[in-house]
């Protein structure tokens, strides 16, 4: 597919971007996307402690404030129902490596109308990230993906960090049009790096128990 041209979303896309005590890393994160073209970039403030709202305003982004942390499900059901454009395109706030030509990957093909959802996968960055993804494609956090899709997500506000498990099983149980697109060079920034060892094993663990929780849920359902 030909890369759309610059701005080519046409008032039909908008970047939605959760985040939690980010300030030291979303402000890069808004300026990729804002560069991208690709529409207006919201920042969902999910209850952070620190400057994450400032940081993302001071960057360009429109910023929606929580007053308290609903996770990363309920931010992104937030953000979603704040907005009204056709397509998201979904990035978490901690990414590295970020470029603009990431967006429109994301972006253009939901917006050409070919699929209905894109997951970003990284490659050739940071061993780490980039075999998590490999192993587990379907837990990326980049998405691009028409936001009726992703308000027709079951319990998508009380998934927290087990919200890609919910937007999967929605688009296998609804049957929606979707394809993978390699993200080189992205990575994120690991819990451990953000918080210190001990801290950042335990919100790990608190992530995989939100993910447990919702394939739990799921396969009962």
């Amino acid at each position: 597919m030909t890369a759309p041209a610059a701005g080519a979303g046409g008032g039909r896309c908008a970047i939605l971007i959760p985040a939690k005590d980010e300030a030291q890393r979303v402000g890069r994160v808004v300026a990729v996307a804002l560069e991208a073209d690709r529409g207006p970039v919201l920042v969902v403030d999910d209850g952070s402690t620190d400057a994450t709202a400032r940081v993302a305003d001071g960057a360009g982004a429109e910023t929606l404030r929580l007053p308290e942390n609903l996770g990363k499900g309920g931010a992104l059901r937030a953000g979603a129902e704040h907005l009204a454009q056709e397509v998201l395109v979904l990035l978490d706030a901690d990414l590295v490596g970020l470029r603009p030509e990431h967006v429109h990957a994301l972006a253009d093909p939901v917006l050409a109308g070919e699929v209905e959802m894109t997951r970003g996968v990284f490659a050739g960055a940071r061993w780490s990230t980039t075999a998590a993804q490999r192993l587990a494609p379907q837990l990326g956090g980049q998405r691009g993906l028409l936001r009726a899709r992703l308000l027709e997500v079951e319990g998508l506000e009380n998934a927290r960090y087990g919200v890609e498990v919910r937007i999967e099983d929605a688009a296998h149980d609804r049957d929606w049009t979707w394809r993978d697109v390699p993200l080189p060079g992205v990575s994120q920034i690991t819990k451990e790096e953000k918080l210190g060892w001990w801290r950042g094993v335990l919100g790990r663990l608190g992530m995989y128990r939100d993910i447990v929780r919702s394939w739990w849920s799921s396969s009962r359902s």
